[in-house]
């Protein structure tokens, strides 16, 4: 192993985000905030794992299922407030005529979900309990292991996966496949990113080399927000599906989500 290969400050960073999905969790004010915040810290902490992983060991990959559940467990309330946010954008952009009534019945469906989810797990106790659990897995991790061979074959096997997703995306276009190539892309994105932040921490440690095809951060935050935002869009269309609002109001928000995923497609 390289001398200076910097692994306790990979585990640290590791450990900054199960804190700040804990804390997260834990707040009682602005919920839907916090829950989305909390899934952000979840996704950094399993892309930092997935580079990781190939000098982590096995032991990774249950770590990872577990902290995939806990966001898939709360993926329900964060699209239905995603989408109220997004109708949201829509109004303030030329449509305060057509996108009230549907924010308000969006909104009232969000705080049903969120009272559903709290009745279930008072104060997300249970949820605090698992990621507890998991946490103290991430940390019994060998991290001294870790060299600069196990983040190259991090990051080749995210290129890989990322150039079989944008493939697929461009031969059958559809929502399910631009979404499977944002995560792709934004899993590289993130991994990079905290290779430039333990850089920082460790000025004489230079990292692996990026992939050619996918080395510029920059370019893949544009990408990574461009198919967000087509997605938030597609979600949105798909909920609106599920509210009375009348007829005429109904037609004229199609026409213009058909306009904002034609803009956003592009």
């Amino acid at each position: 192993m390289t001398a200076h290969f910097p692994g306790p400050a990979f585990a640290a960073q590791a450990a900054a985000q199960v804190d700040q999905a804990m804390r997260s969790l834990t707040q009682r004010r602005n919920r839907h905030i916090t829950i989305h915040r909390m899934r952000k810290a979840i996704r950094r902490l399993r892309s930092l794992l997935a580079l990781c992983q190939p000098g982590l060991g096995p032991e990774t990959d249950v770590i990872d299922k577990g902290l995939r559940q806990l966001c898939v467990d709360l993926s329900d309330l964060r699209d239905a407030h995603v989408v109220v946010v997004t109708a949201g954008g829509l109004a303030l952009d030329g449509g305060q005529s057509i996108w009230p009534a549907a924010m308000a019945k969006l909104a009232a469906r969000r705080e049903k979900l969120l009272a559903k989810a709290l009745a279930a797990d008072p104060d997300f106790a249970s949820r605090r309990a698992r990621l507890d659990t998991l946490a103290q897995a991430i940390e019994a991790l060998p991290w001294h292991h870790l060299d600069d061979s196990h983040l190259a074959a991090g990051i080749t096997r995210s290129a890989r996966r990322l150039a079989k997703a944008e493939r697929r995306a461009q031969q059958e276009p559809g929502a399910d496949s631009s979404h499977h190539w944002r995560r792709r892309l934004r899993r590289l994105r993130m991994q990079y990113q905290v290779i430039r932040t333990v850089r920082k921490m460790e000025p004489s440690w230079k990292g692996p080399p990026r992939d050619p095809h996918y080395a510029s951060i920059h370019a893949l935050n544009i990408q990574s927000d461009r198919l967000g935002r087509l997605q938030d869009l597609h979600m949105l269309r798909t909920h609106l599906k599920r509210i009375d609002v009348p007829p005429a109001v109904r037609k004229r928000m199609r026409h213009r989500l058909r306009a904002e995923i034609d803009s956003a497609s592009r």
